[in-house]
């Protein structure tokens, strides 16, 4: 895409990219679960590849009959223990307004960012909402899914450098080991 810009009587012509925002998104349309005082949803992750232009995040979400409360989607380095003390990069808070009663995409749009390869970050979801289910929000896949890249639309991302947290492979890598070690003693 090009651009003209007069500048001292002088046209100049500009190349500028046109680079689509990036959501974060579970992508999930089965299970639901809920999101108040007691129960906040958090996905922490990796990038194998640095991302520009995380606008935010697009998730599948309704509210309670009663909602009362804002609900917030926040973006930070770090893990979930980090949550409250870390620096959000990103922080968008919607009102009950925002949402309807039957699940349908919700978009959480902030000032876009960047994220790095080998950093780890953490997206939480959380509200001060009650916890009876008229009072709270209710999203499709929560902490146990995977975040994914999608367009505005929800339309998933080609080159999506999200991979999940750098702990939890590590674990899962150690816990592999200690079995294969266990296996080969016997």
């Amino acid at each position: 895409m090009f651009r003209f810009v007069l500048s001292s009587g002088i046209v100049c012509l500009l190349a500028t990219s046109a680079q689509a925002s990036i959501f974060v998104s579970t992508g999930q349309t089965g299970a639901q679960v809920q999101t108040d005082i007691n129960h906040s949803q958090h996905w922490t992750f990796g990038l194998v590849a640095d991302l520009s232009d995380v606008t935010g995040a697009l998730f599948t979400m309704k509210r309670g009959q009663n909602t009362t409360e804002s609900i917030t989607f926040v973006i930070f380095e770090g893990v979930y223990a980090d949550f409250g003390t870390a620096t959000n990069l990103m922080s968008v808070t919607l009102g009950p307004s925002s949402f309807t009663q039957s699940f349908d995409w919700v978009m959480f749009a902030g000032t876009p960012i960047n994220l790095l390869a080998g950093h780890t970050y953490t997206g939480v979801l959380f509200s001060n909402a009650d916890d009876p289910q008229d009072e709270a929000y209710f999203i499709k896949g929560g902490n146990d899914t995977d975040l994914h890249c999608v367009d505005e639309n929800g339309n998933p991302s080609e080159d999506c450098p999200i991979t999940p947290a750098p702990g939890a492979l590590a674990i899962f890598g150690l816990a592999g080991v200690a079995f294969g070690a266990r296996r080969r003693s016997n």
